[in-house]
């Protein structure tokens, strides 16, 4: 494999996950979209949970009005550090 396609499949995988940071954001403000497709949104927990639940640890919904600002936290994250592996896949 490529750098070049090393480094798009990394992109994809980062895109990938802001996606899914985003759709479950959306769905959280939608109760009934939940309920009814309870089978998709269980697997975007179990995949997207993980990664936010730091972030509500450190910053938990009831200290900021109830706002859950973890996506925007994990979201910065993620492209810090895919910005860093793509540096330094870039610079090697």
């Amino acid at each position: 494999m490529g750098a070049v396609s090393l480094v798009y499949l990394i992109h994809l995988v980062f895109e990938v996950l802001f996606l899914l940071i985003i759709v479950q954001a959306i769905l959280s403000w939608i109760p009934r979209a939940r309920y009814r497709y309870r089978e998709a949104t269980r697997i975007l927990d179990r995949i997207v949970n993980p990664m936010l639940d730091p972030f509500r640890r450190l910053l938990p919904p009831s200290k900021t009005g109830g706002i859950d600002l973890s996506p925007i936290l994990a979201i910065v994250a993620l492209q810090i550090i895919e910005r860093l592996i793509l540096r330094i896949l870039v610079l090697r």
